[in-house]
């Protein structure tokens, strides 16, 4: 049977669809259990076709978390235009109900997982340097109000890095504390990101139910923080 060839257009909406089955098929099977074969099953192609795109299931899932941080960055970029902040509270909502929380996409790796996806990175030539980080922290950061002058990118990093890790490795941990670890961390981190007023508020915040949050928010607030949320992959259903 002769090799299909593509035109450009069709490799690009190929690759979205492809791209587009990554988050629902790791909430399916996580990482360690999400095949090759069950990739191009869901997608409706051939294992060679997957093989012109993407070295690995590794590669692949390493792309489409890329893909979707991009998606991410331009939407909260269209939100927030020069000249309009996010609130501490909007922050809270966007990010720590989902990335630092056990409802994040993140939930599905192990230590393990990470790792194949760090070399899956640094296989194709990513940077996987602090310096991606740091440009990823300050265009977010740009958006918010509050944020320190003197903001420890490093430091900052390596805070979401042990809340994410210790949810992705909860049954390590002491559950009766676990939470209380987290919350621990969790106000760490607002300590290093924020200046007093703002850290105040967003202490608050901790304090309060998920609803409750909602109802000190406008209704565009709300409508920004669950479009970002749906895009984080939260799993959650509104």
């Amino acid at each position: 049977m002769p090799t299909r060839v593509f035109s450009q257009e069709e490799k690009e909406k190929l690759m979205e669809e492809m791209l587009a089955q990554a988050f629902p098929l790791l909430e399916e099977y996580g990482l360690k259990h999400m095949s090759v074969e069950k990739i191009t099953q869901r997608v409706g192609i051939g294992k060679s076709t997957f093989y012109n795109f993407f070295d690995s299931k590794e590669d692949y899932v390493s792309r489409a978390l890329e893909a979707n941080r991009k998606h991410l960055l331009d939407e909260v970029d269209k939100m927030f235009p020069e000249g309009k902040k996010m609130k501490p509270a909007q922050l809270f909502g966007m990010y720590f109900n989902t990335l630092l929380n056990n409802n994040s996409i993140y939930r599905k790796f192990t230590a393990e997982d990470e790792r194949a996806i760090y070399e899956a990175e640094r296989k194709r030539g990513k940077d996987v340097s602090l310096r991606r980080e740091a440009a990823v922290a300050e265009r977010i950061f740009s958006h918010v109000e509050g944020v320190r002058k003197d903001l420890d990118i490093g430091l900052v990093a390596n805070y979401v890095k042990l809340i994410v890790l210790g949810y992705e490795n909860s049954y390590m941990f002491h559950g009766v504390a676990f939470e209380r670890m987290q919350m621990e961390l969790k106000c760490r981190l607002i300590d290093l990101l924020f200046e007093e007023e703002a850290k105040k508020e967003l202490m608050a915040f901790f304090s309060m139910r998920p609803e409750q949050v909602a109802a000190g928010l406008s209704p565009e607030e709300e409508s920004d923080v669950k479009k970002i949320n749906r895009l984080q992959g939260s799993g959650k259903k509104e």
